[in-house]
C-alpha cells in the first residue's frame, strides 16, 4: 500500500486537531502518512513519523528501510522513497 508523506500543515483541520491531541507541540514538526480520503479521526489512526526508525531489511519479499512499532508485538515496515514524498507500507 503506497501512501504520501505529508507535514502538519497539509492535514485537514480535523486531522490537525488529532495530531495536536496526540503529540502536543511536536505535532507541528512531525511528518505523517496522508490519511485516506474516507477516513476520520474518530474511526481511524493518524500515523505519524515521530517514532519511525531507520532500519533496512526484507520481510517476505518486502524490502524496507524504516520501521514503526505499533503495539502488542505488531509493527509497520516502510519503504520510504529517496525524495521522502511517498512510502509503501506493510503491517506485520
Amino acid at each position: 500500500m503506497e501512501r504520501n508523506i505529508i507535514n502538519f500543515y497539509e492535514l485537514a483541520a480535523d486531522w490537525q486537531a488529532e495530531a495536536i491531541s496526540n503529540l502536543g507541540d511536536m505535532a507541528y514538526d512531525t511528518l505523517y502518512l496522508e490519511p485516506d480520503e474516507d477516513s476520520t479521526p474518530d474511526k481511524h489512526i493518524l500515523w505519524d513519523f515521530s517514532e519511525v526508525m531507520a532500519r533496512e531489511g526484507e520481510y517476505e519479499g518486502f524490502k524496507y528501510n524504516a520501521t514503526m512499532g505499533i503495539s502488542n508485538n505488531s509493527g509497520m515496515l516502510l519503504n520510504i522513497d529517496d525524495t521522502f514524498e511517498t512510502c509503501t507500507i506493510k503491517f506485520v
